[in-house]
């Protein structure tokens, strides 16, 4: 038996030790306080979402718009766009990245502004909050001449109360009074006038108002700008996408579609810039070709009407056919040398530095027609850069340089190709002097006829070839298109994005679960009791051998001889375990101890001994907790005569074993009068000589001591037994004194030290169980006291006033 029981407490140690490495809080715990605080939770969650409701119901629905816009390349060119390249006015491939930039721009934003007066904005206040009327309010502010931008600052607000079918109140920035709808007001930014719409009033209350904020310009744009996001399809097509998010879908609508047409409007001007610049150019030399055409032709009238010639003769016309290419030559060789000239002195006038260079008009230019569409392209981007820009930016200002440079480049070059033709038409004319001589001949006049043919031949030639290219250039303007091209117009998607429905309620769902969670666990972490069994496995290794409910009554001995109660099962099981802890008949001595007072060790003395008397055991109860003794007053006893009336020498053994009147084998030994030396008064040799005695007489004895945290008299009187019972308080026992305790039993200072746990109950949400099939339901209900010096003090000066007030309710209303 002995072997057995050495086995079982061998097993136990084991077994606890290997618990108590486990993790802290198990999935079985969790979902017990989940459980047991489903009302917290359920609160929290239906909290939440209430406000998420409520959130829903009047936040503001913010949709998306998008669209797309395709921008050309120009490497896949029309007929048209040939005829400008031929020209010498057609445009590289456009790069998607400055054309978002571009739609980014400021001033294009600004336009936008402007022209859907999106700075002016008509309010009305609901409730609960204020609804922004776009399209529909029920009168416009319309001004009666253009304002200017700086105008608005720094911006204006109105209120507006609609009084009868005719008339308003208008409120604000210098402007108020009764007036008419379409009176004319003097706003402090210009004269407008308030007209009426087809939408009628929201609401027919004569308090009703309505709200009018002007805003700058400028600060609208910056506003509309930032919702404003612009990026590729993807890589492998020049398509951006265009989104904008808004409150209002058809005003997000408008804004994509007024910004989209803007930028094609935009675009178009700039195509058509080089385009004017080169009809400019050649309506100026045309000009100049019809003067000089016209001065000739009057120089030949003159001319026949003084020499009296009516028609050139039909041999000098001969002579002038057998001139052959040579003729041809020499005009064509100087209307290119003219055209050289021309573009000499175009690109050193200063004026003309930011006007593109008409190539089409060199003849067979080579790599001058180059270096100038080179030069009209740097112009045009230049242009385009200042869009967004200005003329500081650096890499403006390295254009400037490349524009500069080239344009030497093209002067050099341009005189270059000038002193080509001059020697050409120097060698040409030389050829043709030998054709002169035959012409010496010829009558005097009619070779001053030919002169004057030859020089309108050349103005004639110079004349339509301008006109013909003016007529080109013409025709291409007429024809420009912008290189985007609008994919899919601007849409407001039809649900709105945001807010988004279900994440909020997933949210607040799980909000719900973490408020109560995080309190639950700051709870816990902050609690410095005993709560659960996790609790007392984690700070010590010592075996649990029984648990006791908790119990609303007031009764002494729960445990009775027929008694079926919860709570007397409960000190039953208490009973059978410790039988296989002691396991030898020899030993019979339990002696009782706790960390302090109140955790109901006295309670569970009489109880255990009342349990062990009704198992047919001849049982004695020792009041040993001489500073405070509770047993006898508990069970209505005698205590004048006790323990310490016999180890002094005052009384005999017979009179102070006395019958507990609980069962026939339950005895009580009282502690007697308190001595002032209780430690030095255990440690006589008559105390051995009293438990000799006893173990002779009685098959158990308890021993109910002062707690071992407080004072040593349970270690003094450790010699005499057999095992020593720990008793620990749910809610109440500090999980530190636990440590202190577990520390007696690594040392084996106190023998066989185990737990018992005392009125376990539902705390705050916490379940307690040990697995004997006894949680909940029954216990003791009563407190012990504290010490102070050594010395008790009462109890029921401790305490908190609701805990007290509640337990003098119960007894008067039993």
């Amino acid at each position: 038996m002995q072997e057995n029981t050495s086995n079982l407490n061998n097993e136990v140690l084991e077994e606890d030790s290997q618990s108590s490495g486990e993790a802290n809080i198990s999935i079985q715990q969790i979902f017990s306080k989940i459980i047991s605080n489903w009302l917290f939770f359920a609160t929290t969650i239906i909290l939440s979402y209430s406000i998420a409701y409520i959130y829903l119901r009047y936040s503001t629905p913010m949709y998306k718009i998008n669209a797309k816009v395709l921008i050309k390349d120009q490497k896949k060119q029309t007929g048209s766009d040939n005829m400008l390249q031929e020209l010498g006015i057609s445009n590289s491939k456009q790069n998607i990245d400055n054309e978002i930039e571009i739609f980014k721009s400021r001033p294009k934003m600004i336009d936008v502004v402007r022209n859907l007066q999106l700075n002016i904005q008509y309010t009305i206040k609901g409730r609960i909050k204020s609804t922004e009327l776009y399209k529909n309010a029920p009168f416009e502010l319309v001004f009666c001449q253009k304002v200017e931008d700086t105008a608005f600052d720094p911006g204006y607000s109105y209120v507006i109360t609609p009084i009868k079918e005719d008339r308003y109140v208008i409120g604000g920035n210098g402007v108020s009074g009764e007036h008419k709808w379409g009176d004319t007001l003097n706003f402090p930014i210009g004269k407008a006038i308030l007209v009426r719409t087809s939408f009628g009033f929201e609401r027919k209350e004569k308090d009703t108002r309505y709200y009018i904020n002007i805003a700058p310009i400028e600060l609208t744009a910056l506003v509309y700008g930032a919702g404003l996001q612009i990026g590729m399809v993807n890589k492998q097509a020049s398509l951006i996408n265009l989104a904008y998010t808004d409150r209002i879908p058809k005003r997000g609508e408008d804004i994509i579609s007024e910004l989209i047409k803007v930028y094609i409007t935009s675009n178009i001007i700039d195509r058509n810039i080089t385009a004017d610049s080169t009809m400019s150019f050649i309506d100026t030399r045309l000009n100049k070709l019809n003067n000089e055409l016209g001065l000739v032709e009057d120089s030949i009238t003159r001319f026949k009407q003084k020499a009296h010639i009516a028609d050139t003769r039909e041999d000098a016309v001969q002579l002038i056919q057998s001139k052959g290419e040579y003729s041809k030559q020499e005009l064509e060789i100087t209307r290119q040398l003219e055209v050289i000239k021309w573009m000499q002195n175009y690109l050193e006038d200063k004026n003309n530095s930011t006007k593109v260079m008409p190539v089409s008009l060199l003849p067979q230019a080579g790599s001058i027609s180059d270096v100038s569409s080179k030069y009209n392209n740097l112009l045009f981007q230049r242009t385009t850069l200042l869009m967004t820009n200005t003329e500081k930016n650096p890499l403006i200002i390295s254009i400037d340089k490349q524009i500069a440079s080239l344009r030497v480049d093209m002067i050099s070059s341009l005189g270059t190709l000038r002193r080509s033709t001059e020697a050409s038409l120097a060698e040409l004319r030389k050829h043709r002097g030998t054709i002169d001589t035959l012409l010496n001949r010829a009558p005097k006049n009619e070779q001053i006829a030919l002169d004057y043919a030859r020089k309108q031949a050349i103005k004639q030639e110079l004349f339509l070839f301008l006109m013909k290219k003016r007529e080109e250039t013409a025709i291409s303007r007429s024809s420009t298109i912008s290189d985007a091209y609008i994919v899919e117009p601007a849409q407001a998607e039809i649900v709105p994005f945001s807010p988004n429905h279900s994440r909020i309620f997933l949210t607040a769902f799980i909000i719900g679960l973490l408020i109560p969670a995080i309190v639950i666990a700051l709870r816990e972490l902050l609690n410095m009791r005993i709560i659960n069994k996790s609790d007392i496995t984690r700070h010590t290794s010592m075996p649990i051998i029984g648990e006791v409910g908790h119990s609303e009554g007031d009764e002494v001995v729960a445990v009775q001889k027929n008694s079926r109660t919860q709570l007397s099962e409960q000190f039953r099981a208490f009973r059978t375990n410790l039988q296989f802890l002691l396991g030898d008949p020899s030993q019979k001595v339990i002696m009782l101890t706790s960390s302090m007072s109140g955790e109901g060790k006295s309670f569970i003395a009489i109880n255990l001994a009342s349990t062990l008397a009704i198992s047919g055991k001849k049982v004695l109860l020792v009041e040993l907790d001489l500073r405070k003794p509770k047993i006898s007053k508990s069970l209505g006893l005698d205590n004048s005569i006790g323990f310490s009336n016999y180890v002094i020498g005052q009384a005999e053994y017979d009179q102070i074993i006395l019958p507990s009147g609980v069962s026939e084998n339950f005895f009580v030994m009282p502690s007697g009068p308190i001595p002032p030396n209780p430690a030095e008064l255990i440690m006589m040799h008559k105390v051995d000589e009293l438990f000799a005695q006893l173990k002779q007489e009685f098959d158990y004895i308890v021993i109910d001591t002062a707690p071992i945290g407080l004072v040593t008299d349970a270690q003094l009187l450790s010699r005499f037994t057999s095992t020593v019972i720990f008793v620990i308080r749910q809610g109440y026992t500090f999980k530190q004194q636990v440590v202190s305790a577990n520390d007696l039993y690594r040392s084996r200072k106190l023998p066989r030290l185990s737990i018992v746990v005392n009125d376990v109950k539902v705390v705050r949400g916490y379940g307690y169980g040990y697995g004997y099939g006894y949680g909940y339901g029954y216990g003791y209900g009563y407190g012990y006291g504290n010490y102070s010096n050594g010395y008790y003090y009462d109890e029921s000066k401790t305490g908190s006033k609701l805990g007290k007030a509640m337990k003098k309710f119960r007894k008067q209303k039993k």
